[in-house]
């Protein structure tokens, strides 16, 4: 079925599926918030800002799209319950509500159930009982638990290219790749600036000119341009300059590039139903691969590929950022899928949209169900 996918970010609503534990504190303030068209680090740094407390202080069970209708739960550490007084008074930019207050240990990331999506799919072709159709297949769904694009930079497809220079050590070509390669995707505005950054890399004089030839939006790249102006040299600096949590996800993202093409091997070898109880190692420094497994083979062959060893994920260079292993399931089943709507699109006249629920389990992403649906896999 051919149709279109977040053309504006009420097309895809996403909410966390709460899990039930027992606390041992009552140090934290736990509570819901709505967010629409911003990504969940920014969430952080809005309340940081606003509550006039460290960023340290929150934390959250999973991280959500940005181009979306996102409800999810935030902790903050509120010994005195200071916040916990203040909070509900207070409005956010691009945060409609905030709800649900209580009391609690903090929260980790992976402390969830999973995730309930609300997915509209436009600018369908199709008849309605033809859409009803094509979507039947999709009710216990049995998919590849492959990581999405977003996983690795969405546009501007990078994220894993920074880690694995980052794992070598390469840490100036880390940055490069990061600040000064364009892709044809991405804005023009945003090409230009990179353009000019990779023409003049090395001059300091250059990176303090180049600040400005980079819209607002991109503040990590105006951040290390700033830095690298004053220590052009620094490289392991300028990439500190993201909070740990996003520097992690760099290291995480080639993890899950390793995943995806040993999946993607064993889906074209045994197909997928071969595959149910099946996990596949996210490598790490601590990882035992067997080679008497063939899909531990498949993974240190891939890594082999990159250039790299479980080693590297000690990051000696960058300590904090060292990474161990996990292991993901290799394939998911889709939970309550059904059609929830079908109706004429007012952002395309003449067509149908269609709008689909559907669960996942933590970790799992709604966009690679999508590309199934819209037959891009």
């Amino acid at each position: 079925m051919e149709g279109k996918i977040k053309c504006i970010p009420e097309d895809f609503e996403v909410e966390e599926i709460p899990i039930k534990k027992e606390s041992k504190t009552d140090e934290h303030l736990i509570f819901w918030i709505e967010k629409v068209n911003i990504d969940t680090q920014d969430v952080i740094k809005l309340l940081s800002r606003k509550l006039r407390v460290s960023r340290k202080r929150f934390s959250y069970a999973g991280t959500k799209d940005k181009f979306a209708v996102a409800r999810q739960r935030i902790s903050v550490w509120d010994p005195d319950r200071r916040i916990e007084n203040v909070l509900p008074e207070l409005t956010f930019k691009r945060v409609r509500k905030i709800w649900g207050f209580e009391r609690g240990d903090r929260l980790c990331l992976g402390d969830l159930a999973g995730n309930k999506f609300w997915i509209t799919i436009r600018d369908v072709s199709l008849s309605d009982e033809e859409i009803r159709e094509e979507l039947e297949r999709f009710k216990n769904f049995l998919m590849p638990n492959f990581f999405g694009e977003q996983r690795f930079g969405g546009v501007r497809p990078i994220t894993h290219l920074v880690g694995l220079e980052m794992l070598k050590r390469n840490f100036e070509e880390a940055v490069k790749i990061y600040i000064a390669y364009p892709f044809e995707s991405e804005p023009e505005d945003a090409r230009r600036a990179r353009e000019y950054v990779l023409e003049n890399w090395g001059n300091r004089k250059a990176y303090a000119r180049a600040i400005a030839l980079f819209p607002r939006r991109f503040r990590w790249e105006r951040c290390m341009l700033d830095y690298l102006a004053k220590h052009p040299r620094d490289f392991v600096g300028a990439l500190r300059r993201f909070p740990k949590k996003v520097r992690k996800l760099f290291i995480n993202a080639v993890q899950s590039w390793i995943f995806n093409e040993v999946l993607k091997e064993l889906v074209e070898k045994y197909g997928v139903e071969r595959l149910r109880g099946v996990k596949i190692p996210l490598v790490g420094y601590d990882t035992t691969l067997s080679e008497e497994s063939e899909i531990d083979r498949m993974v240190a062959e891939m890594m082999s590929v990159l250039g790299i060893e479980q080693r590297d994920f000690l990051m000696p260079s960058m300590p904090e950022m060292k990474t161990s292993g996990s292991y993901r399931d290799a394939v998911v089943e889709i939970k309550d899928f059904e059609v929830v709507e079908i109706g004429d699109d007012e952002l395309f006249p003449g067509k149908r949209k269609v709008k689909v629920f559907f669960s996942l389990p933590p970790g799992s992403y709604a966009t690679v169900l999508l590309d199934y649906i819209l037959g891009k896999r």
